[in-house]
């Protein structure tokens, strides 16, 4: 244990500093290794392309003569295929860098300060060399141009700080002496970071971009230091042990160094193209870790050898792990910012060094200590005292071959180097926004390493906003060709977007397919390709695959869920469904709500989606879905956050949407008033869309039973082109009553060519222009319920009896039932009411909505008999459906107001204004109520106000508001009302309310010419 953890038994003043280097020396490792693996993404990230596409998903159903209506909305279903973002400057590792690097020159400079003279000076010289490479001069801090006043000032302050210690305090402990240093370096940052006319990000860039060819010199010196380390260390294992039985002998270490040696040959001739495939599959990086490793503890076997320069306790322990820190550092960086023209040197340079090194370092033992190895003697111990084959031989020969390793591969590893350092300053100038001479040196690097990755792909992606998109193409094409990536496959197959591109994007993919066969991003591009046209099995062969090799199936998921759906393939979408519960990906949530309100199926989840702002489009989608899906709650909670998302700016976008789906939670949670308003405000806003609102607006009302405003809402649609409405005009009609507009309506249908819509509706014209005998003796069950419901009201109750007793069929026999007792109740034959809801109520379901509408019509019953107890007490125990619980606000005001409960009458009459704005009954009864308990404060006037404005068509409320009008002496507003009371009464109707219109009139006046007199 105390060989390895040498240090132990050093002072505090070493030892602290020392453990502080190597923990900087681990984590530059570790940063190494992380962006080995994710470096990549800082240059061509994964990105994904949204394509939103619209489906009519059904918000409510409602029957009307026996017709179903459904109100549809905007359901967006998102699919999404792979792209590769454009390249970013990966400035936080630039930054990382930087620090840990400036760390490395203060442990430098204190470590040469303990040398001797001559070797403090080699030392310092090299220093200098470093601090040339960062192009201080070019910052601007003393001046510009040619001005070298920063490197000297730079190389002033280390060399006199380094210097005094070593000339002056000799005996200073080496803790002062890093804190000094480091005390300098913070000093000259400073000054660099707060003089310098840039950007601290730029200064960052500068100084690593240019300082970069300073690091591979450290990181190939480097190498070089521990190239042999590793044939060294297997020396170590074949003679480590404490007895020569247990050693191994000459031909074991022969055999297992040959061994390594010749896989990293073969690696050799497979970088110069002898050998075509890889047979061994070493990584060069691993080789490099384990040199670093062994030579780590070999550092201090060397010490008879540089002993006479300086001593391994503090000078060559810092500076081992100096140069380790930096290597790490430099190739870390090269990883972190997809520079794979130095990634290539690094890797090949590790295998050109550890071979001639590795293979020097074998002749060197073999020629010394061969016999000894026979012996089975701990060889490792003498290992640095020659006797025939000197160290320095060894060093040469060993350099000789491996500049003749480099000199036949033409000198790659040079203009690899050149390569890389372009793309650096190339980044430095695209970060400063001179994308000409980034430009330039992103050519630059390109001469230098033919189609590398780095330089192409940044090249691409400056003409990719530029709108060059040949040049692109080129481009992307050079780099697949130098060395092939999926990312690049995928985005040149992304720029033949346009339709006519179909098979030169499906070649690419195809392409991709082949060189990487498990990348399941190209094949779910693949599946989306093939999803727009009718080639399903393909489509789906692509999606498995996709499946089988995705790190995010929910990605796939998605994308299946959406395409099933909109392909109404629905056995499909449902297995889908059910895989995917427990996905949390937003976009496959989104798409899960779309496909269940489709199916009727309640919201999988009670969690609700509500971000702080809807910047990406599925958080859009997933919200917007969603609120639909939990529509008929009674939660307003999400209108908060639709006015907050309205109120940004940036979701100009959504607006129309968003205020949609405020109108439809407003009527669908209970505020059916600031519902229409919205609505009614969005449709004179969106003037292209205005029929799309105005049909949802007579869909609501079709639902509130206000069918003469739904015709003219239904009107207003179809007149903008919107064709649902035809039809649906032609039945708000016949359900008003009013069989001549309705046939005309009807008539019109012809107009949408909708061969089915039309068939219907040549059945309604034919059924409305028959007369009752016709009907009993021609039509069906369905036309003779439908005939009962369009003329009710004009009816005797001999015919309605006929109708009624005619329909056989037992769901059409029910509506007949529940229709007759609305007939009898609006004409007061209350006795009659009760037997006709005792028939009803024995042949419906216990819990459907014709049961709700019967109990509703049971409780009306009770309340025009003044069973207010009776109805009190079996309020809460009757079905009701949750639309139609909304009435027990206005029962409960009633009996309130007759028990004498006058507050309670009030503020059930408020409640239920609120959402019982539509019903004739309720606003009627609250304006009388208000009329006699609270005259002077104008409230019947405003109530019987508002019930117009909301419900135009209804005749009792406009001869109220014209009575009442009367009565706040505002005869205009009164005289208005009957201008439009002559089109909603019969001739007869019209002419009774006007003698009871003028002889009010004439009273209010009497009663002031009195007061005036």
């Amino acid at each position: 244990m105390n060989k390895i953890k040498f240090w132990e038994g050093w002072d505090t003043n070493t030892r602290y500093p020392y453990l502080f280097l190597l923990l900087l020396t681990v984590l530059a490792l570790l940063l190494g290794v992380y962006h080995y693996f994710t470096g990549e993404n800082s240059l061509f990230a994964w990105d994904k392309i949204t394509d939103m596409q619209v489906v009519p998903m059904p918000v409510h159903e409602v029957t009307r003569l026996l017709e179903p209506f459904t109100l549809t909305a905007d359901g967006y279903l998102l699919l999404e295929q792979y792209d590769v973002a454009l390249p970013e400057v990966n400035t936080l590792a630039a930054s990382v860098l930087l620090i840990l690097l400036a760390i490395c020159v203060a442990f430098y400079a204190a470590a040469i300060s303990t040398m001797r003279q001559m070797p403090y000076f080699a030392s310092m010289l090299l220093l200098m060399l470093f601090l040339a490479t960062f192009n201080f001069d070019l910052l601007g801090v003393f001046g510009g141009g040619a001005s070298q006043t920063t490197l000297l000032i730079s190389i002033a302050l280390l060399s006199v700080g380094s210097y005094t210690f070593q000339a002056f305090l000799p005996n200073t402990n080496f803790s002062l002496r890093v804190l000094a240093m480091l005390g300098l370096v913070t000093l000259l940052g400073l000054l660099i970071y707060t003089e310098a006319d840039f950007t601290p990000e730029l200064i960052t860039l500068h100084l690593v971009s240019y300082s970069s060819i300073g690091l591979m010199i450290t990181t190939v010196l480097f190498m070089l230091w521990v190239a042999y380390e590793n044939v060294n260390a297997l020396l170590w294992v074949n003679t480590q042990a404490s007895t020569p039985e247990r050693r191994f002998s000459m031909w074991q270490f022969l055999l297992i160094s040959i061994l390594y040696l010749l896989s990293l040959l073969l690696m050799y001739l497979r970088h110069v193209g002898y050998i075509q495939s890889d047979i061994i599959r070493l990584n060069g990086y691993i080789i490099l870790f384990l040199s670093t490793v062994a030579g780590f503890w070999g550092m201090r076997q060397r010490e008879q050898v540089y002993g006479g320069l300086f001593s391994f306790r503090p000078t060559g322990a810092v500076l081992y792990l100096v140069f380790a820190t930096m290597a790490f550092l430099s190739i870390g960086y090269a990883f972190a910012t997809a520079n794979d023209s130095l990634t290539r040197l690094y890797h090949d340079l590790i295998i050109y060094t550890h071979l001639a090194f590795g293979f020097g370092f074998l002749l060197y033992v073999m020629i010394n200590f061969g016999r000894l190895l026979e012996q089975r003697l701990p060889v490792y111990k003498v290992v640095y005292e020659p006797q025939k084959f000197t160290l320095f031989s060894f060093f040469i020969v060993s350099m000789v071959l491996c500049v003749i390793l480099v000199m036949r591969t033409q000198y790659r590893s040079y203009f690899h180097a050149q390569a890389s350092y372009y793309s650096y300053i190339g980044d430095l100038y695209r970060a400063s926004g001179n994308d000409m001479l980034a430009e330039r040196f992103y050519e630059e690097s390109d001469v230098y390493d033919n189609n590398n990755v780095k330089a192409n792909y940044s090249l691409a992606a400056m003409y990719r906003e530029g709108q060059q998109r040949n040049n692109e193409i080129l481009k992307l094409q050079e780099a697949i060709d130098k060395r092939p990536n999926p990312k690049l496959y995928i985005r040149l197959a992304n720029i033949y977007d346009e339709k006519q591109y179909f098979f030169e994007k499906m070649y690419v993919l195809q392409q991709g397919a082949d060189k990487f066969p498990e990348s399941a991003e190209i094949y779910n591009n693949l599946a989306l390709l093939y999803a727009q046209t009718s080639v399903q099995d393909s489509t789906e062969y692509y999606f498995n695959l996709a499946q089988k090799f995705a790190s995010d199936e929910d990605l796939v998921y998605s994308n299946r869920l959406a395409y099933y759906t909109r392909q109404a393939m629905l056995e499909p979408a449902k297995a889908v469904l059910e895989e995917s519960r427990k996905g949390k990906y937003k976009t496959l949530r989104s798409n899960q709500s779309v496909l269940r309100q489709l199916l009727g199926m309640d919201p999988q989840s009670k969690e609700e989606f509500a971000p702080d702002s809807l910047q990406a489009i599925e958080d859009f989608a997933l919200f917007y879905n969603q609120t639909i899906s939990r529509l008929n709650q009674g939660d307003t909670s999400r209108l908060k956050a639709i006015d907050t998302y309205l109120a940004s700016p940036g979701n100009q976008i959504f607006s129309s949407d968003l205020l949609y789906l405020k109108g439809l939670v407003h009527h669908y949670n209970g505020l059916p008033q600031q519902g229409r308003n919205t609505v009614e405000n969005l449709a004179l806003q969106m003037e292209t869309q205005s029929g799309y609102y105005y049909n949802a607006l007579g869909q609501w009302m079709l639902e509130e039973e206000n069918y003469s405003a739904a015709a003219a809402y239904f009107k207003q649609a179809k007149d903008r082109g919107y064709q649902p409405a035809y039809l649906a005009e032609g039945y708000a009609q016949a359900l008003a009553h009013q069989p001549e507009a309705a046939i005309a309506a009807l008539e019109e249908v012809g107009f949408t060519e909708n061969e089915a819509a039309v068939a219907v509706a040549q059945h309604l014209v034919s059924l409305l222009q028959k007369d009752v005998p016709a009907v009993l003796a021609e039509s069906s069950d369905k036309d003779k319920v439908q005939y009962l419901l369009a003329y009710l009201p004009t009816l005797t109750l001999e015919q309605v009896s006929a109708l009624v007793n005619a329909v056989q069929e037992k769901d059409l026999k029910r509506r007949a039932l529940v229709a007759r007792v609305d007939y009898l109740l609006d004409n007061k034959r209350l006795k009659a009411a009760y037997s006709a809801i005792k028939e009803a109520s024995d042949q419906l379901r216990p819990e459907d909505e014709l049961r709700s509408k019967l109990n509703l019509q049971q409780l009306r019953l009770w309340l025009y008999t003044e069973q207010y107890d009776v109805l009190l007490n079996r309020l809460d125990k009757l079905y009701l459906t949750e639309r139609d619980k909304r009435h027990s606000l206005y029962f409960k005001a009633r009996v309130a107001e007759v028990k004498g409960r006058k507050e309670e009458a009030a503020t059930r009459y408020e409640q239920a204004m609120k959402m019982l704005i539509y019903d004739e009954e309720t606003i009627l009864a609250a304006a009388e109520f208000f009329n006699k308990y609270k005259p002077e404060e104008e409230k019947a006037y405003n109530i019987l106000l508002n019930g117009i404005t909301y419900n135009p068509f209804a005749a009792k409320l406009q001869q109220a508001y014209a009575l009442e009008s009367l009565d706040q002496g505002l005869y205009s507003y009164a005289e208005r009302a009957t201008e439009t009371l002559q089109n909603l009464l019969t001739a007869a109707e019209y002419s009774t309310f006007i003698q009871k219109f003028d002889q009010k009139r004439q009273e209010i006046e009497a009663r002031a010419e009195n007061w005036q007199l």
